[in-house]
């Protein structure tokens, strides 16, 4: 979730107190660790928003669209104003929307050029069909809800490098759903 993941000082020293605690180590530890802590976290402190807002990140980062869709949901609960919230659920679901990709092909280059060559076999579009299938959603509702939490996103004021970024994800998905606009 770039540009917009900047931390306040605040929740990055909760997210270290809350989720730090349940690493082993807390020098290294996999995605999977820093996951499995991190729920331990929220179970323990259900309402600590940078927590959500983590697990979110990286349920997504590691292909559980689902989990993230879920995670993000909660942080908007937690925190309805904070475009860090909004930009998170809209970006959870428009993941969702690579289901119509008939190809990974025509986005290697901007996928490449944004997450380097890390990554890249995440966003197949299989892995987004799976997981539309497992929320029990079509591609329009995922696209017509990340069009909605965008658009929110661009009313909670953002910084100009936030604002460039959400209209750019915004007006893809205007290309690419024109029926959907409202």
């Amino acid at each position: 979730m770039p540009g917009i993941s900047q931390w306040g000082l605040t929740d990055g020293m909760k997210l270290a107190r809350t989720v730090g605690r349940h690493l082993s180590d807390r020098q290294t530890y996999s995605p999977q660790e820093f996951i499995e802590a991190a729920e331990k976290a929220a179970r323990e402190q259900p309402n600590e928003w940078v927590i959500w807002f983590t697990l979110g990140d990286k349920y997504q980062a590691t292909g559980q669209y689902v989990q993230s869709l879920q995670a993000c949901k909660r942080c908007v609960e937690l925190r309805p104003n904070d475009i860090r919230s909004a930009y998170a659920l809209a970006t959870a679901y428009n993941i969702l929307t690579r289901a119509s990709w008939t190809t990974i092909e025509p986005h290697i280059t901007a996928l490449t050029a944004f997450l380097g060559t890390q990554g890249i076999d995440k966003f197949s579009p299989r892995q987004s069909e799976l997981a539309l299938a497992e929320a029990d959603m079509v591609i329009d509702t995922a696209a017509a809800q990340a069009m909605r939490w965008f658009e929110r996103a661009l009313q909670l004021n953002p910084d100009a490098s936030s604002l460039a970024q959400i209209r750019q994800d915004l007006g893809t998905l205007y290309q690419r759903f024109p029926h959907l606009q409202s």
